[in-house]
C-alpha cells in the first residue's frame, strides 16, 4: 500500500494522471485478495497487479477508457468454469474491481500527500470515494483522519456517520450506499509495528523479510555498527540504545506491536523480555535454546513475573520448520509473525 501511495505522489508532482485499480470483493478462489491495486498510466505501464492473467488485461484497457473519461468504472469478473473454455481465468472465484482517474489537480495531491503523511506514522485512516454524482454535483473524494479531520471535500454528516461507523468493522474495501449514493470505502492500514531488540545477524534478513510482508521494522541495539540506517536500509527507525536505560524505553508499545528480541547475550535477553513483558504487545518471541529460555523464565519468576507472562512469550521463536541459517530462521520468524497477526484480526 505505501510503496504505491509513494508512486501516485510522485506521478502526481509530475503533472500526470493515474488510474488506480482496486478489487472490492474477492470471493472462492481468486488470484488476489480485496484491497489488492494496480495503477495504469497513461504510457500503459502499470504498477502493483490485480492477479494477472485475462482480468488483469480487460483491467488495463478498462483503465485506459477511464484514464480518457475521467468516470470511475466497477468491474465484475466472474472466474467459474473458465479453465474448461480455454480461458486462463484458472482460479475459479468471483471479484469485481474499481477503478478510478486520480487527477494531478492540488485538491488530489494535497488528499494523497495527507493519506503518505498518516500511514507514516502508522496511523490508519479512510478514502470515501462517491461512484455516483451527488445531485448538486459530485461531493468528490475524502480522507477520514484518525483525529476525526477531513480532507477533500465533505460529502455530508449522513455519509460521514455511516463511512465512520463502517470503517470500525472493515479491513478491505466495501462499497457502501449511504445519503441515497454509492460510495467506494479503502481502509487505509497502517504498517504493523515490529521492534527487533538486537542488530545481529538474525535480525538482518528477519527485518528485510518482515518489511516485504508489511511490518515497519524498527532495530534497536547498544552498538552503533549494529543499529546503523546503512546496515538495515529497510528499516523505517534503527536506534542506538542504553540497555541499563531500558531497550523499550521512551516507546509506545501497543496490541498490535510485535516484538523480535535477538540480542547477542543472556543478559540483554533477559532485560528485553521483561521490558516487552511490561507492555501489551501482541506478539513477543525470543530466539535461543531451550535451556537458555528456562533459565530466563526462571529468573522472572524469581523477579515476580508470573506463568501467566511467561506464557506471552514465543520461545524458541519462529515456527517449526528445520531453520538452520539467518536466513531459514528469518524465514520461520516472520512466518509466526504474520499468523499472529492475522489471529488478532477481527
Amino acid at each position: 500500500m505505501i510503496k504505491l501511495i509513494d508512486i501516485i505522489n510522485t506521478t502526481l508532482a509530475e503533472g500526470r494522471p493515474v488510474v488506480a485499480a482496486t478489487i472490492v470483493t474477492s470471493e472462492g478462489s481468486t488470484p488476489r485478495t480485496a484491497g489488492s491495486k494496480m495503477l495504469i498510466f497513461p504510457d500503459d505501464k502499470i504498477a502493483g497487479t490485480v492477479g494477472g492473467g485475462l482480468a488483469e488485461g480487460q483491467v488495463m484497457a478498462a483503465g485506459a477508457e477511464v484514464l480518457a473519461s475521467g468516470v470511475s468504472r466497477l468491474m465484475d469478473f466472474d472466474m467459474t468454469g473458465q479453465a474448461s473454455k480455454g480461458a486462463d481465468l484458472i482460479c475459479g472465484g468471483r471479484m469485481r474491481v474499481f477503478l478510478e482517474r486520480l487527477a494531478p489537480d492540488a485538491a488530489t495531491k494535497r488528499l494523497f500527500a495527507a493519506l503518505a503523511e498518516t500511514l507514516g506514522k502508522s496511523a490508519p485512516c479512510l478514502v470515501v470515494t462517491p461512484l455516483e454524482p451527488a445531485p448538486a454535483g459530485d461531493a468528490g473524494r475524502c480522507l477520514l483522519l484518525p483525529d476525526g479531520d477531513i480532507v477533500g471535500s465533505d460529502p455530508g454528516p449522513m455519509v460521514l456517520q455511516a463511512a465512520r461507523e463502517r470503517a470500525r468493522a472493515i479491513l478491505a474495501p466495501v462499497v457502501m450506499e449511504a445519503d441515497g449514493r454509492r460510495f467506494f470505502l479503502e481502509p487505509a492500514l497502517a504498517q504493523s509495528p515490529l521492534v527487533i531488540c538486537g542488530g545481529g545477524h538474525v535480525s538482518r534478513p528477519t527485518g528485510q523479510i518482515a518489511a516485504m510482508v508489511g511490518f515497519r521494522v524498527t532495530v534497536l541495539d547498544d552498538r552503533p555498527e549494529f543499529a546503523a540506517p546503512e546496515r538495515f536500509p529497510f528499516a523505517a527507525e534503527t536506534a542506538v540504545i542504553d540497555p541499563a536505560k531500558g531497550w523499550l524505553t521512551g516507546r509506545r508499545i501497543g496490541e498490535n506491536d510485535s516484538i523480535v528480541i535477538v540480542t547477542r547475550g543472556h543478559a540483554h535477553d533477559y532485560g528485553a523480555l521483561a521490558e516487552a513483558l511490561g507492555t501489551p504487545a501482541g506478539y513477543i518471541g525470543m530466539i535461543g535454546s531451550r535451556s537458555k529460555r528456562d533459565a530466563i523464565y526462571d529468573r522472572l519468576l524469581a523477579a515476580g513475573f508470573t506463568r501467566d507472562d511467561i506464557a506471552r512469550v514465543k520461545s524458541p521463536i519462529g515456527l517449526p520448520i528445520e531453520a538452520e541459517t539467518p536466513e531459514e530462521i528469518a524465514v520461520s520468524i516472520v512466518a509466526e509473525l504474520i499468523a499472529c497477526r492475522a489471529a488478532r484480526r477481527p
